[in-house]
């Protein structure tokens, strides 16, 4: 019998702390974005450039991220994107959507495809390191 009620109030005290940690999850915090406040539409409501800018603009910027130190390379246009402001954005992707519009289908086809065989072998390459990782090495 004493087990019984042991176990019943166990099961209960779970049931409300999983209850109140629901509650917890589910209201929004404060400063942080949320589905319905649109933050994650596509591009971020013009704050993101789309995957086909990016790369006209990468092709741009190739010399310039080239000639700098190899530590300073990584992030660099996305630094130089975030301190524009939404009218330089606006200027920047007319111009790069404009350079896009003027390659020929084939040429656009083909760097698209090509970014999608890089992808591809990134996923490769690391669904591949989580293999080995899981399987036992030989002695």
């Amino acid at each position: 019998m004493l087990l019984r009620t042991l176990c019943c109030s166990g099961v209960i005290i779970g049931l409300v702390a999983t209850g109140a940690l629901a509650t917890d999850y589910s209201a929004p915090q404060p400063g942080r974005p949320s589905v319905e406040s649109g933050v994650y539409q596509r591009h971020h409501n013009g704050m993101r450039l789309p995957k086909e800018l990016k790369m006209m603009w990468r092709q741009e910027e190739r010399a310039h991220i080239k000639a700098l130190p190899k530590d300073q390379r990584h992030g660099w246009l996305r630094a130089k994107w975030v301190a524009m402001t939404g009218e330089q954005r606006q200027i920047k992707m007319a111009e790069l959507q404009a350079k896009w519009n003027a390659l020929p289908a084939n040429v656009r086809e083909s760097l698209l495809e090509k970014k999608r065989q890089k992808h591809e072998a990134k996923l490769m390459r690391r669904s591949g390191q989580d293999n080995q990782s899981i399987q036992p090495r030989p002695h």
